[in-house]
């Protein structure tokens, strides 16, 4: 039987966003971003507002041919992540039972919480996972996920609920801060980037409720393996059911709001939109995620320059009941921005980075993500906009 250490989850993507200028504000000494509703038309926060985005998912290997370690190959056809975006009026807290007033920020327990956007991104992931020992050497086929292997795809579902940038009760620091999000895996993920052909198969809920400004949040999780014994846990001689239980984070986390603007890991992408991009700017946010918790992210633009890309655009208007759908083949003016974690000097790890559209028409939608697996050492997880729908 392989021993076998306690093993930090790697962020798994992850992936979103809001409405009207404003300045996100709080405490003197902290510094807030500044956030412009760029993924919608108009500035005031609208019901009728949703989108969906898909993206095609690839593996670009770190390795060349010959070299040992890991190597993953993607079934596309069977592979997909998709980002859809609601907005909502309103929207209850999962602990409140009955509410008798509409008044919002009063009670984190038993509140509405008014103007507000949920995103629920999903990964479908099937792919095949072998390991060449030594340089040169045979590649092996260590085990296969979903497509016609049979057994189920990894599947990862996220969640979040955070408030729109209008104002309620002339409160402003509630602006896009998070309310709620709950994150479920079922995935499997290499056990490290070349030492070892361990496969690590993770099976857990998440979820992380914030308090009335998003200054402190309590984290939680549930482990879907439950109490399995160790042969149980075995699956062969590579692949482990492994219990992801927070590694002692469960709990609260505060000061969230001290230095930076706090937001969660799954509405970054969204807010990320908003931002203003030069060939050189930076801004430093609080993000909060499951594997990590609080952590302060630099969010750098390293380009501006033209991307190709290839979607399908379909844009409804929700007052006229009109759609329309066109193909989109094109170069399209972007900024490339690079999240990484600030301050972290040798420990920074590697970055991920989206490319954001920056022309009228397109609402600063990410073009193009590319996300480091086992922080690079393996490859890079990629995933590319196929399909724009839109509703306002």
């Amino acid at each position: 039987m392989k021993h076998r250490k306690k093993i930090l989850l790697p962020a798994l993507l992850a992936l979103v966003l809001a409405a009207a200028m404003l300045l996100l504000s709080g405490c003197s000494s902290a510094v807030y971003v500044t956030v412009n509703a760029r993924w919608q038309s108009g500035t005031a926060f609208d019901t009728d507002f949703s989108e969906t985005l898909t993206y095609s998912v690839s593996f670009e290997s770190a390795y060349d041919e010959e070299e040992a370690g890991w190597y993953i190959d993607i079934d596309g056809a069977n592979s997909s992540y998709t980002v859809t975006t609601e907005s909502l009026s309103a929207y209850q807290d999962p602990d409140t039972v009955t509410t008798e007033s509409l008044s919002a920020y009063q009670d984190p327990d038993g509140e509405l919480h008014l103007n507000v956007y949920h995103i629920r991104t999903e990964l479908i992931l099937s792919a095949t996972y072998s390991f060449r020992y030594e340089k040169g050497g045979e590649l092996t086929e260590i085990v296969s996920f979903g497509g016609d292997s049979g057994t189920e795809p990894d599947h990862i579902v996220t969640d979040v609920w955070f408030h729109s940038l209008t104002q309620v009760d002339g409160e402003s620091q509630h602006a896009l801060e998070p309310i709620y999000s709950t994150r479920t895996v079922y995935s499997s993920h290499t056990a490290s980037g070349y030492a070892s052909d361990d496969i690590l198969w993770y099976n857990y809920s998440s979820a992380i409720k914030y308090n009335h400004a998003a200054t402190s949040a309590e984290l939680s999780f549930t482990d879907g393996w439950g109490e399995l014994s160790e042969e149980e846990r075995q699956v062969n001689d590579s692949v482990y059911k492994y219990s992801y239980s927070g590694e002692g984070r469960n709990g609260e986390m505060t000061g969230l709001r001290d230095s930076y603007s706090a937001f969660d890991n799954e509405q970054l992408y969204f807010v990320a939109r908003g931002l203003t991009y030069s060939a050189s700017s930076a801004e430093t946010v609080n993000v909060i995620t499951e594997s990590a918790g609080a952590q302060n992210l630099s969010v750098s633009c390293s380009e501006r320059a033209n991307t190709r890309g290839s979607f399908l655009l379909s844009s409804t208007d929700a007052s006229a009941g009109t759609t329309t759908v066109s193909q989109v083949n094109a170069d399209i003016f972007a900024a490339t921005v690079s999240f990484s974690l600030a301050n972290a000097g040798n420990a920074q790890g590697a970055a991920r980075t989206v490319v954001f559209a920056q022309e009228r028409g397109y609402y600063n939608v990410p073009l193009r993500m590319e996300m480091p697996y086992a922080y690079s050492v393996v490859g890079t997880s990629i995933y590319t906009l196929t399909s724009f729908e839109r509703t306002e």
